[in-house]
């Protein structure tokens, strides 16, 4: 995996605002990626950032830590239904062209910072 696409999804995921959320291939499409490459780095290096706030397309997370997510959701205030134990992703999904934005600011300063080849 490379360094320079771990360390942007990670900051991206950091920008997500308490309350908010994104999927997984929003957050892919906006680094020019695929969803399955962002699951992987949330599953291997997202335990610092708040990745309850990063969920699949039905707004759910792998069944290991739906339990903890949940409950920082609640924590948070995040719309979910508890019962399905998924968010409620149109009353809390950021706006794409938001993320789209979010994403160029972090290329861009991980390129001014020379953590980025190419």
């Amino acid at each position: 995996m490379r360094e320079e696409l771990v360390e942007a999804v990670l900051r991206v995921v950091e920008a997500i605002p308490p309350g908010r959320a994104a999927t997984y291939g929003m957050i892919a499409a906006a680094l020019g990626t695929g969803p399955r490459v962002v699951g992987l780095i949330m599953r291997d290096w997202g335990g610092g950032v708040p990745w309850w706030r990063v969920v699949n397309v039905h707004g759910t997370f792998p069944t290991t830590i739906r339990v903890r997510g949940v409950d920082e959701w609640e924590r948070e205030g995040i719309p979910h239904d508890r019962v399905r134990g998924r968010l409620v992703l149109s009353a809390c999904v950021v706006e794409r062209e938001w993320l789209d934005g979010v994403a160029r600011e972090v290329l861009a300063n991980l390129r001014n910072s020379g953590k980025m080849s190419g």
